[in-house]
C-alpha cells in the first residue's frame, strides 16, 4: 500500500505550547484515510475533481492508497487542528476547493481558502520547491513526471497536487465522519493594540501569546479558565 503523509506547519510547536498554558492539552493522532474507500462512497465528486484537474484515478485505485494526517487533538474539546504550511495555498488547491462538495458542508471559511490560494502561491514557493515536495516517486507515479520547480507550462507540480487532493480527502473524511477539524493558515490574522498581527509571524516571534490563545480559544467554542484570563487583552 502506498503512503503519503501531510505533515503540518512546522509552527504548530510554539502554538501547541501556547494552548497547554491555557488548560488546552494536546495529542498527535494519525488519521489514516483510504483513499479507494473514499472514492467508492463519494464517485461523484471525484469524478468531478479529475475532470477540473485533468488527471485520472487509475493509478490512485490500483495502488491502494493512503493519505495519513497527524492531527492535533485537543482535550477537553473534541476539536482537532491542522496547520496547514504555505505551499498547500496554490492553483491545485484551489481547483479542489471548486467542488460542489463544499456546497454540501462547511469545514472552514471557504471563501478565505479560495483567496489565499490565488494571491499567496509565490509564498508556496519559498519551502514549496524541495524534492519533498513539488516532486518525489510516489507523486510522479500517481501524476506524471513534474515540471522544473516553478514552472507551470507542461505537467507543473506532481507533488502540489498530491497534497491537493489529500487536504481534498481530509475534508471528505471529517465530514463524513463528523469529525471536528479546525484548519488554520499561517495568514490568519487577529488585531493587537489597534494593529492587525498575522498568526505565523508572531508565532515565529514567539510574540502576542494572549492574544492568539484567545482567536483560537474562540474558534473552537472553548472558554479560558479564569485564573488564565484575567490579564485578557480585548
Amino acid at each position: 500500500m502506498a503512503n503519503q503523509l501531510i505533515i503540518q506547519n512546522k509552527l504548530i510547536t510554539p502554538l501547541q505550547q501556547y494552548l497547554e498554558k491555557i488548560d488546552l492539552r494536546s495529542a498527535f493522532l494519525r488519521f489514516d484515510i483510504d483513499f479507494k474507500k473514499l472514492y467508492q462512497q463519494y464517485p461523484q465528486h471525484f469524478t468531478e475533481l479529475a475532470e477540473e484537474m485533468e488527471i485520472e484515478w487509475t493509478h490512485f485505485l490500483e495502488g491502494n492508497l493512503k493519505f495519513s494526517f497527524d492531527l492535533l487533538h485537543l482535550q477537553p474539546s473534541d476539536y482537532h487542528l491542522f496547520f496547514e504550511p504555505e505551499y498547500h495555498f496554490n492553483r491545485y488547491r484551489l481547483k479542489t476547493l471548486r467542488n460542489s462538495f463544499y456546497k454540501d458542508i462547511t469545514l472552514f471559511d471557504l471563501q478565505k481558502w479560495r483567496t489565499f490560494c490565488r494571491s499567496k502561491e509565490k509564498e508556496a514557493f519559498k519551502g514549496g520547491l524541495t524534492n519533498e515536495t513539488w516532486t518525489y516517486p510516489l507523486a510522479e507515479n500517481l501524476l506524471g513526471k513534474a515540471d522544473d520547480p516553478g514552472y507551470f507550462g507542461g505537467n507543473g507540480s506532481s507533488g502540489w497536487k498530491l497534497h491537493a487532493i489529500a487536504n481534498f480527502c481530509l475534508d471528505f473524511y471529517c465530514g463524513h465522519y463528523k469529525l471536528k477539524l479546525s484548519r488554520l493558515t499561517p495568514y490568519d490574522s487577529f488585531m493587537y493594540q489597534s494593529k492587525i498581527e498575522l498568526l505565523a509571524n508572531s508565532l515565529k516571534l514567539r510574540k502576542h501569546e494572549k492574544p492568539i490563545q484567545q482567536m483560537i480559544s474562540r474558534k473552537i467554542g472553548y472558554e479560558i479558565p479564569e485564573d488564565e484570563n484575567k490579564d485578557e487583552i480585548m
